[in-house]
């Protein structure tokens, strides 16, 4: 459950990193989430340190950036005061400065040293450690620990293994977890509802949560061979009918390159193979690009949709040229019995992709080959007619 949630989550950042170009900054209040002994106390004006333009601090000290930040390295500690949003991904991050907007954390580590952040953070970490005052928390992780200085203003909404909690939770928790640490004390640390799940009912201190304590039993359904057998048939199933629809649409539109694909040499399929492995690393590095270039935002946003299909129809690509060794072997002639043995080949393709611990790296190959069959074949033409230019001339001369 907690794979899919990390995955669910996952998209979710990904899916607002592409749309999101605008700033989401509002500006509260700060606090330094110290509470009186027996409440969790509201936000106070007097303990306000707000973002503001007009900020007396030294600037050696606290840089500031008026954008949306991305920053993508191996270790990174944000000590700048950023009104915009943060995108991260890394290994190791800390965050001790200020943010005005939504932070989204792709890492390994995250750790909020005395930082702040004025809405709302979206992470898919391993490890997470909050000494310091966020208002929203979105999370997935292994390991998550709200230290005794640690401060959710709103709501905690988290999937974990393990939940530490020893700081304050402003308004509501909802957590699902395997393992929960929770001190006994009398000091209140959730001042609204606390949503958990987890196997067995916890004994949670009445002291604990101001609200209602809601349990919900975590429950792992068991599939009988039944249900996995009839799962398998339905994957096999999809994976026949997108590729007979990439096959259908490929003869009716583009003959020229199925014929091309069909005559492949293996020098060409080899390096197939290694156009397959560069092309999505270069196709990547410049989507990013553009992803950060506010001019070609939009554009980098159609190249992602196109290139996903495209790596979607990678192994029926492959399956096109494997199909046609088949036809070739068995001395089938015409069109239906050319698609009929590429889509016996897809079958036997994703077959052996769900063998255990091979299957996935030989799934990803076929794939690769075939993003590069495309890219190969595709400019085929073009080396052809300067091929055939190059000849006349040399005859002319």
């Amino acid at each position: 459950m907690l794979k899919k949630k990390f995955k669910v989550l996952f998209l979710l950042i990904t899916v607002v990193t592409l749309l999101s170009t605008l700033s989401f900054a509002t500006v509260e209040p700060r606090t330094t989430g110290e509470s009186n002994e027996n409440e969790i106390m509201p936000i106070s004006e007097n303990e306000a340190t707000p973002i503001s333009e007009e900020d007396t601090s030294d600037p050696d000290e606290e840089e500031w950036v008026n954008s949306d930040l991305y920053i993508m390295e191996d270790k990174y500690e944000l000590n700048k005061i950023v009104d915009g949003n943060v995108f991260i991904f890394a290994n190791e991050v800390t965050i001790s400065g200020e943010v005005g907007g939504n932070v989204f954390v792709c890492a390994n580590k995250l750790t909020i040293n005395n930082g702040y952040i004025h809405s709302t953070l979206f992470a898919a970490t391993n490890e997470i450690v909050i000494n310091g005052m966020i208002y929203d928390v979105y999370a997935v992780c292994d390991n998550f620990t709200l230290e005794k200085d640690g401060f959710i203003a709103r709501d905690l909404k988290l999937g974990t293994n393990t939940f530490n909690l020893n700081g304050k939770i402003r308004r509501d928790a909802y957590v699902s977890a395997a393992h929960y640490n929770i001190p006994e004390q009398n000091e209140p640390l959730i001042g609204g509802n606390f949503n958990y799940s987890a196997e067995s009912e916890l004994t949670i201190p009445e002291e604990i949560v101001i609200g209602e304590v809601k349990y919900n039993k975590e429950m792992i359904p068991e599939e009988s061979v039944f249900e996995k057998v009839c799962s398998y048939i339905f994957d096999a199933i999809n994976v026949l009918v997108y590729a007979l629809v990439v096959i259908i649409l490929a003869i009716l539109l583009a003959p020229k390159f199925v014929e091309r694909v069909s005559n492949m040499d293996t020098k060409k399929a080899f390096v197939s193979l290694g156009i397959g492995i560069l092309v999505p690393i270069a196709v990547i590095i410049a989507l990013f690009i553009l992803l950060i270039s506010s001019v070609a935002s939009m554009l980098s946003l159609a190249g992602i949709f196109i290139f996903i299909a495209i790596c979607m129809s990678g192994t029926a690509f492959a399956s096109i040229y494997f199909g046609s060794i088949f036809v070739k072997m068995a001395k089938w002639e015409g069109k239906v019995k050319f698609v009929l043995a590429s889509l016996i080949t897809a079958l036997i393709i994703w077959a052996i992709s769900q063998i255990p611990y091979i299957g996935g790296i030989f799934g990803l190959l076929v794939s690769l080959f075939g993003i590069g069959t495309l890219f190969v074949n595709a400019v085929y033409r073009k080396e052809a007619i300067v091929e055939i230019n190059e000849t006349t001339n040399t005859n002319v001369e």
